[in-house]
């Protein structure tokens, strides 16, 4: 990527991670610093599955389950976990929605 490109990708992963992280109930998985285009996070009390549902209602794609890293997860005692993967064509707004749609994923389902 050029660096204007990647520096852009690595800001909407770094405000989606921190904003995930201030809610309660949501655990981001994951180094603080260095991350580059990833974020996997979980929510207490609802399956990835159902957290994936609601975004995609919502227009918004992410995967959802063990991610290919089944030993991994087993190994930190977590059934599946939710990822959003940035691109330089993805915006700010985008994470506000995905944020969003965090929120509306806990309270329908807890």
């Amino acid at each position: 990527l050029p660096a204007a490109a990647h520096v852009h990708v690595e800001q909407l992963a770094r405000q989606a991670a921190e904003g995930l992280a201030a809610m309660k109930g949501v655990r981001v998985w994951g180094p603080a610093e260095g991350r580059i285009s990833l974020v996997s996070f979980s929510v207490e009390g609802v399956h990835s599955h159902d957290v994936a549902q609601v975004l995609d209602s919502r227009g918004i794609a992410v995967r959802a389950g063990h991610l290919c890293a089944q030993p991994l997860m087993r190994r930190l005692g977590v059934e599946s976990v939710t990822r959003a993967s940035f691109a330089p064509y993805n915006t700010v707004d985008e994470v506000r929605r995905l944020l969003e749609g965090v929120k509306a994923a806990q309270d329908l389902f807890t």
